[in-house]
């Protein structure tokens, strides 16, 4: 490794265009002259780009180098463990072009007592490996990683080279895998026949190097009449990227009024929370005349369902009609309104009820009134009857959301059960904070009638609950809640 400072060559061209000379000394014998050009492309600033002379063999003492850039001056090797080495930076790739073209570099070693001529044949235009994934400082999922880059291809083959670097925070090496010069993609491996995998909420860096080379044999007036000239050019990428926590995995759950908590999931204990469901059968009278109607609430609160009556008062129910309504309402207060419709034109008989009822877990009770007005042969039927009932006519449901990740956008399997009843499944999709450790979920039914959204919820595949804070909202049978998770 060169380690001696690099030198700007512009002060290179002023400190050394009026040097002596220094004395002569034994002839060396050049066993090889290599010259590496590296353009190093980094995501915390600018490029850093360089080029190093390096002459190695036997009893070297002192050399210079001319450039076809600057002919007449002489710019002095210094001494690197027995080798002699210039080294230079430059500040763009234009100074670069400028300062190292094409032509013939003349060598002159021990005063001139060996000399060469080496003829440069130029930079070859290899590709940056622009690395396009990760992102500088962006926070990937922990585990193996696909760093996604521009292909070297020809320029690289032959003796050129691809290798992937992966690096720690305190530049510990943790990968070097050699790649084809036709790969986009690099996945660091274990050197155990795996992939290495990135641990969470750590600090990394990858680094793709593009390496071409050239050689040829240069005549030189040393012991054994020349030596072998190799050029490298080296270009590189390199991106600095953290990761962040793991996606979490796993059967998850929220229980709400449950009456035998699971210890698994998470729990809510709020009455008003409960869901109202008043399907089935409402037995009533109009005008002192029996009428029974079916309650059949779907997932969006709608109401539907068939109506009978016995309008000709003998206790057969005779006359058929249909119900149509709507359920809605919010912590605890639900909004009911029923409509049905019945006729009969045996009896010259049209009748329509009206119900608008408001049903209260807080109080639980039920207050509102039914409305009738049609007609039964002659008959006209218009009255009120009030409703004002304690306890509910239906018990308040607890209900429990079951939820499965596979780290995933998509959430593998979900399902709403409201006590007592059959689960119903869900869709949804989970969005995953790498940064802050939290998911969010939106879940539905097929028919968007049943909405559940989980906020910025922590999972703990490991603790009991699994699953805490975040707020969690929904819309389930036409109510609506909105509450905080413990």
């Amino acid at each position: 490794m060169f380690r001696h400072p690099l030198h700007s060559f512009l002060r290179l061209v002023m400190a050394f265009s009026l040097s002596a000379a220094a004395p002569a000394l034994a002839a060396p014998d050049v066993t090889q002259v290599t010259l590496t050009v590296t353009f190093a492309e980094v995501s915390s600033g600018a490029p850093e780009i360089d080029a190093v002379f390096r002459v190695v063999g036997m009893e070297l003492n002192n050399g210079t180098i001319k450039f076809p850039s600057a002919p007449g001056v002489s710019i002095p090797l210094q001494d690197d463990a027995g080798d002699l080495v210039l080294g230079v930076t430059f500040q763009s790739q234009a100074e670069l072009d400028l300062a190292l073209p094409a032509g013939n570099y003349a060598l002159s070693l021990n005063n001139g007592n060996v000399t060469a001529n080496i003829a440069y044949d130029g930079r070859p235009p290899v590709p940056s490996p622009n690395i396009s994934f990760p992102g500088a400082g962006e926070v990937i999922v922990p585990g193996a990683v696909d760093v996604l880059f521009t292909a070297c291809g020809f320029q690289c083959s032959g003796l050129g080279s691809v290798v992937g670097v992966l690096e720690d925070d305190v530049a510990t090496e943790l990968a070097n895998d050699t790649l084809g010069t036709s790969d986009t993609m690099w996945t660091p491996s274990d050197g155990i026949g795996g992939d290495f995998l990135l641990a969470e909420s750590s600090a990394f860096l990858a680094r793709i190097v593009h390496t071409a080379q050239a050689d040829k044999l240069v005549n030189a007036n040393d012991a054994d009449g020349g030596f072998p000239f190799s050029a490298f050019f080296v270009r590189s990428d390199e991106v600095a990227f953290e990761t962040g926590f793991a996606p979490p995995s796993g059967d998850f759950c929220v229980e709400v009024n449950a009456p035998a908590p699971d210890p698994d999931c998470a729990q809510l204990n709020d009455p008003n929370l409960s869901i109202l469901d008043p399907s089935g059968t409402v037995m009533t009278t109009v005008a002192g005349l029996d009428v029974e109607y079916d309650l059949v609430v779907d997932s969006k609160g709608r109401i539907t369902g068939d109506a009978r009556a016995d309008l000709d008062d003998n206790g057969s129910l005779e006359t058929m009609g249909e119900v149509k309504g709507k359920l809605n309402g919010k912590e605890g207060e639900v909004k009911q309104k029923v409509g049905v419709k019945l006729a009969n034109d045996a009896l010259a008989a049209k009748l329509k009820l009206a119900v608008k009822e408001v049903l209260s877990i807080p109080l639980d009770a039920v207050v509102g009134a039914q409305k009738a007005s049609g007609k039964i042969g002659a008959v006209k039927i218009k009255e009120e009857t009030p409703t004002d009932a304690s306890p509910l006519p239906v018990a308040p449901q607890g209900w429990r959301l079951d939820f499965t990740l596979d780290g995933g956008s998509d959430v593998v399997a979900s399902t709403l059960t409201l006590e007592g009843d059959p689960a119903i499944p869900l869709e949804g999709s989970n969005k995953f904070d790498l940064v802050r450790d939290l998911t969010t979920l939106k879940l539905q039914t097929a028919d968007k009638g049943i909405k559940i959204q989980v906020k910025k919820i922590g999972i703990d595949e490991a603790a009991m609950p699994q699953v805490t804070g975040g707020d969690l909202s929904y819309k389930v049978l036409g109510q609506k809640g909105k509450v905080s998770l413990p």
